[in-house]
């Protein structure tokens, strides 16, 4: 008896430490997946705040840009002296008018509401466009530079919305000014043009505001020339305005940056939770505040997948664990009754009790292979989310079919569930700077994470590389730079639909003291002015849809990261790259 309660308490000495044991390993299990799936929850939150917070410099540079032309251009006109010539016949009652002043106007009349002349006074002389035959008042912005006689920069957010550029007319420089030139800049045609065209996600939109925070520009035309602060308290009093508040605050003082707060989209009476990116955007001695705002919930929608992958392999995992340790249990409850009818065998039978010992080894052996296996089972959903998923969501499909198809063919590839989540963890790990990489692989990996794209662009994608090739550093950094190439590749396809035979060729070859990796592609070529320019930053060739600052990123992370260099060469319709590897 003593001998039957000893193998009971080990039996149940077992099964605490097999309870124990599993529990930790699914606790560290779960612990990686949420880990991970915040990590990149947070990754897109920051990646897309860059992003924004780029969006909104890039179009503050181009409205800057775009009022100092201006602005050069009339002071270039005002030292003609054909200008000259006529605005001192004008002073001395000549309607004539200007003539310089009227090509100016009828070459520029989308983007000019009108242009008026004034003697030192400030009383209208003459004007082109429609302030002519209306009546005329000295506003506030021509108090200013009839006050200052110097030049005054004024949004005007009521009524014709326009940016207005005051400049006084010298005749003599050692003199006072004469008289002054106001245009009226159409707010219409700077929105149309430089804002309109560019918005983040489904719901995100740009908006701007005059230097005392009264919206000038908005999508919904609503409440121009007020508070934005103020039209909220109106609209919603009950709600806590306090983030915007403070955000408006910082616009006002010129300041950059991106923040979240609560808010309510235009005609809606729901309250989300917003991301706003902002930057000042100067005209002469005035500003305007550049806001980008997206929907928060929209922003991190596309780790939703994410989420609920992770929860279903925490349900499965415990799921498999449970199953593990029934089994587990019932071996080692079965293991027990073979010792304890062993005990009671004589000498004789010790030989077929040792049979049967080797029997039951091998049976565990056998349900320890089977466990394993199952183990891996669950862990394939991770990549159903991060890619069959994620690319269903992306592309905005509704098809039931699709999906079930979609949940049938992985479990089909569950036997690579295990180096999926290798794969995952190792991507955020760091990796060792003096280590080596092979090329092929990495080339590979960027064509993996684009692979729904590829196919369903029906591109052809041909690689010729040694699988021996290595180079020295970080994998992860290089697969970036062949990524950044081949969107520029899929993006240019994408322009250029009418392409039929669409390829990708990317090969590589080794000399002695470098190593050379082509890249190239038939979608259509690039223009010489163009690709002159390729690599300096906001140069692109897709228009308003690109930032400019993929190739540039591109050479930086060569020379960089790998003491490289990367060339462009366009012929017909062909594009090539090389990058030059030295060893």
């Amino acid at each position: 008896m003593e001998e039957k309660k000893s193998l009971h308490q080990k039996l149940n000495g077992r099964i605490i430490k097999i309870l124990l044991g599993s529990t930790l390993i699914i606790a560290i299990i779960i612990a990686m997946l949420l880990g991970s799936y915040r990590y990149y929850r947070d990754h897109v939150i920051e990646t897309e705040q860059n992003d924004m917070l780029n969006l909104v410099t890039a179009v503050s540079r181009k409205l800057e840009l775009y009022f100092e032309s201006k602005d050069r251009y009339i002071r270039e006109i005002m030292k003609e002296e054909q200008f000259k010539e006529d605005f001192v016949s004008l002073l001395n009652d000549d309607d004539e008018g200007i003539r310089l002043i009227g090509i100016m106007y009828r070459t520029n009349e989308e983007e000019i509401n009108s242009i008026e002349i004034t003697d030192k006074n400030g009383n209208l002389l003459t004007s082109y466009g429609e302030t002519h035959g209306n009546t005329y008042y000295i506003s506030e912005d021509m108090k200013l530079a009839v006050e200052t006689k110097s030049p005054v920069y004024y949004v005007q957010s009521r009524g014709k919305k326009s940016i207005n550029i005051i400049q006084p007319v010298n005749i003599d420089e050692s003199k006072e000014p004469e008289g002054f030139i106001r245009v009226r800049i159409s707010a219409d045609y700077i929105y149309e043009n430089y804002i309109e065209a560019y918005k983040s996600n489904e719901t995100g939109y740009i908006s701007v505001k005059d230097s005392s925070g009264n919206l000038f520009l908005h999508p919904s035309n609503q409440f121009i020339g007020s508070d934005v602060v103020d039209v909220r308290k109106m609209q919603y009093p009950d709600y806590d305005w306090s983030e915007l508040e403070e955000i408006v605050r910082r616009q006002k003082n010129k300041e950059t940056g991106v923040d979240t707060y609560h808010s309510i989209w235009p005609e809606d009476s729901t309250r989300v939770k917003k991301i706003s990116s902002y930057t000042p955007s100067n005209i002469g001695d005035e500003f305007l505040i550049i806001n980008l705002s997206l929907d928060y919930q929209e922003t991190i929608a596309s780790v939703d997948g994410l989420r609920d992958a992770t929860i279903m392999i925490s349900l499965m995992l415990i799921f498999v664990m449970g199953l593990a340790i029934s089994s587990l249990y019932y071996i080692e409850v079965k293991k027990n009754r073979l010792i304890l009818e062993s005990i009671y065998l004589n000498e004789i039978n010790q030989k077929n009790t040792q049979l049967m010992h080797q029997s039951r080894y091998a049976a565990m052996g056998e349900m320890l292979a089977t466990i394993a296996h199952q183990l891996k089972q669950p862990l394939n959903a991770l990549k159903i989310s991060n890619y069959n998923i994620e690319d269903y969501y992306n592309e905005g499909e509704d098809d039931k079919e699709y999906l079930k198809s979609l949940i049938e063919s992985n479990f089909r590839f569950i036997d690579k569930t295990a180096k999926t989540i290798d794969d995952f963890r190792n991507f955020f790990k760091p990796e060792d700077k003096g280590g080596s990489f092979t090329l092929s692989e990495a080339v590979q990996f960027s064509i993996d994470l684009n692979v729904t794209r590829i196919n369903f662009m029906e591109v052809d994608i041909k690689i010729d590389i040694d699988e021996n090739l290595e180079i020295t550093g970080e994998s992860n950094i290089f697969s970036q730079v062949i990524l950044n190439l081949l969107n520029n590749s899929l993006d240019a396809f994408k322009e250029k639909d009418y392409i039929k035979d669409k390829s990708i060729y990317i090969s590589a070859i080794e000399t002695e003291k470098e190593i050379k990796l082509f890249f190239r592609d038939n979608a259509g070529g690039i223009e010489d002015k163009v690709i002159k320019r390729l690599f300096e930053p906001y140069i692109t060739t897709k228009g308003e849809q690109g930032t400019g600052l993929g190739l540039y990123i591109t050479r930086n992370i060569l020379r960089e990261k790998f003491n490289s260099d990367i060339y462009i060469h366009s012929e017909q319709e062909m594009t090539s790259c090389v990058i030059i590897i030295k060893k």
